[in-house]
């Protein structure tokens, strides 16, 4: 039980030596929170800029992945954001080839598709014959 002149100096509104440890202790417990979240955010954001350096420079390959990742992470089609992140490392000129290649192969595909009927009819001929 505290002293009676205890309770009086606190009544009093007298500050005792505690009262300045309890302060002193939540003064001390709240710069260290602060200094930890503020490594951890210096953290997150160096991590975020050694991303950014390896997306830059890492081709289309790590912009695929990275392009798969985002696109996980923001609930979409993972195979999408890969087709969306490489194409995003692609030069001009390549994105231009691509362009090209796939409007080739959608005109060409009628053809392809004779072609290979054709073939399938000369095979089923051939076995025929020999057997």
């Amino acid at each position: 039980m505290p002293a009676a002149s205890e309770t009086a100096a606190r009544e009093s509104g007298a500050v005792t030596a505690q009262d300045r440890l309890v302060a002193d202790l939540r003064d001390l417990l709240a710069a260290l929170l602060d200094k930890a979240f503020g490594l951890a955010l210096d953290g997150i954001e160096r991590f975020a800029r050694f991303l950014d350096g390896v997306s830059a420079r890492g081709g289309i390959s790590v912009n695929a992945v990275l392009g798969g990742v985002r696109a996980a992470i923001g609930g979409h089609s993972t195979v999408w954001g890969a087709v969306r992140g490489a194409v995003s490392a692609l030069s001009p000129a390549g994105r231009v080839a691509l362009i090209a290649v796939l409007v080739l192969a959608l005109l060409l595909l009628p053809v392809t598709v004779v072609l290979v009927l054709l073939a399938l009819i000369v095979l089923a001929v051939v076995a025929v014959a020999r057997s």
